[in-house]
């Protein structure tokens, strides 16, 4: 029974078997149909559904590379605004440095400084803008770039500043001006008071100008005719007369030269001549001078002397600008500028100039014979019992004692009275007559001064042991008193 039954299960499921063979059959060959009649259209939108599928994926990784870029840019964004922020704070301090600096430059030109370091800077017009002023900044600090700028250079005008300051000040005083200092932004300005304000230093010196200027215009023919008529008439006559008396001195000088000739037999004589640079027209205006009498000149006498003082005037006043009027005359007039003393002495029949003495004992007589007898001339215009006094410190020192002789007997030989003092001359020599001598000497830690007394009679040195009465004058036979410090 079971075997039956098994038998018929299987032929049972041997005929739906065939039954789904013949289905599937009839089905592959429907599919095969559709395939033949859709097939192509489906393999190309799979093939774009896979493309789709892999741009999909692209863009999704894109998408991710993007999002990460947005986000360091949103930091990079953080940091840009923050360094921004800190631009603008940087750029508004330089703005208030650069308008501090603005108006610090702006105030050195108020006063006046500017100007004066750089004369042709052109400053800004009101209100100062940065770019002009950049600009001038720059004009100033390449024209002022050979200026130390260091602290040593500093610190040295600061030290001399306050001198400097001082030298104005007595010069202004001079012509009855006053400077005042002023401390602006550490700067050091000076302002000087003139015509009822203040000025700076340049600003008065083109109003001076113009003073100066308009003083010249205002004076007329007339007034330049009196000052050329007092020159003349008054300065000329007193210039004449005092260049004569100048003449006739050297001329008594010699005199006392030739009577009374050196032990050696050397003759020396002084000439006083116009110096060969001295001023221009010097000669012409001496010979005028020198003449005749200022009454007798001509009208060409009269403006060639006017012309020389007048030139002697404008030199003046141009070597010393901040001189007064006064010293301005004075330097003009002194005609022992214009002068000059030379000593000559007699060789082989000629006068020469005694540059080249032949021996140290003639070279000190060169100069000492001439000085004698210029005090000897000078002492004649005295009472004849008049003291010849002449007072030499520290005698003759380098001198041996030959030329030493020699030149003590000078002063006997032109009668003068002299006191000298000296640390080792005692002037006892035979070519004096005679002297008194006061030999001093001290100790250390001795608060005193022991004097000793001597004279000399022309042949001995003799000591002399009493004291002197405050009125008693010196017992020696001579003119000289001699005080030896020992």
């Amino acid at each position: 029974m079971a075997v039956e039954r098994a038998e018929a299960v299987a032929a049972q499921r041997a005929a739906e078997a065939e039954q789904a063979a013949r289905e599937a059959a009839e089905a592959a060959g429907k599919l095969d149909g559709l395939r033949t009649s859709i097939g192509a259209a489906v393999e190309e939108i799979r093939a774009r559904l896979a493309d789709l599928l892999a741009r999909i994926a692209e863009l999704d990784g894109e998408a991710t590379r993007l999002n990460d870029l947005r986000l360091a840019c949103q930091k990079r964004i953080g940091q840009a605004e923050g360094r921004l922020g800190e631009l603008e704070s940087a750029l508004a301090r330089h703005g208030e440095r650069r308008s501090g600096a603005v108006d610090a430059l702006q105030r050195l030109a108020a006063t006046g400084l500017l100007t004066v370091a750089v004369p042709d800077a052109e400053l800004p017009g009101t209100p100062w803008l940065p770019e002009p002023a950049v600009r001038l900044a720059r004009r100033v600090e390449q024209a002022l770039v050979e200026v130390e700028a260091g602290d040593q250079a500093w610190d040295r005008v600061q030290r001399d500043i306050g001198l400097r300051f001082k030298d104005l000040q007595d010069a202004l005083s001079a012509h009855g001006h006053q400077a005042v200092v002023d401390p602006v932004d550490g700067r050091f300005v000076v302002t000087i008071a003139f015509q009822g304000q203040r000025r700076a230093p340049d600003e008065l010196v083109a109003l001076l100008a113009e003073d100066v200027e308009h003083r010249d215009r205002l004076l007329s023919a007339r007034e330049r005719e009196v000052l050329e008529e007092h020159l003349v008439n008054e300065v000329a006559s007193h210039l004449q007369e005092l260049i004569s008396e100048a003449e006739t001195q050297v001329e008594q000088m010699n005199a006392e030269l030739r009577q009374r000739p050196t032990s050696t037999g050397m003759l020396l004589r002084l000439r006083w001549a116009p110096r060969a640079d001295g001023p221009a027209g010097l000669e012409e205006a001496r010979r005028r001078l020198l003449r005749q009498v200022s009454d007798a000149w001509s009208l060409e006498d009269r403006q060639a002397v006017s012309a020389f003082l007048q030139r002697q005037v404008t030199a003046a006043q141009a070597a010393t600008p901040a001189g007064t009027w006064h010293e301005h005359l004075t330097a003009a007039f002194d005609y022992r500028s214009w002068h000059r003393f030379t000593i000559e002495r007699w060789q082989d029949g000629r006068w020469l100039r005694a540059t080249d003495p032949a021996s140290s004992g003639e070279r000190v007589l060169t100069v000492t014979l001439p000085l004698f007898a210029a005090a000897s001339a000078h002492y004649r215009s005295a009472q004849p019992t008049a003291p010849r006094l002449v007072m030499l410190d520290e005698a003759f020192a380098g001198v041996d004692d030959d030329s030493r002789a020699k030149c003590m007997g000078l002063l006997d030989t032109f009668d003068l009275d002299f006191l000298m003092t000296s640390e080792r001359e005692w002037g006892c020599y035979p070519t004096i007559a005679g002297l008194a001598v006061h030999h001093l000497a001290r100790r250390e830690g001795i608060d005193a001064v022991h004097v000793t007394r001597w004279e000399w009679d022309g042949r001995a040195r003799t000591r002399v042991d009493a004291a002197i009465a405050p009125a008693r004058a010196p017992s020696g036979n001579g003119h000289g008193a001699s005080v030896e410090e020992g």
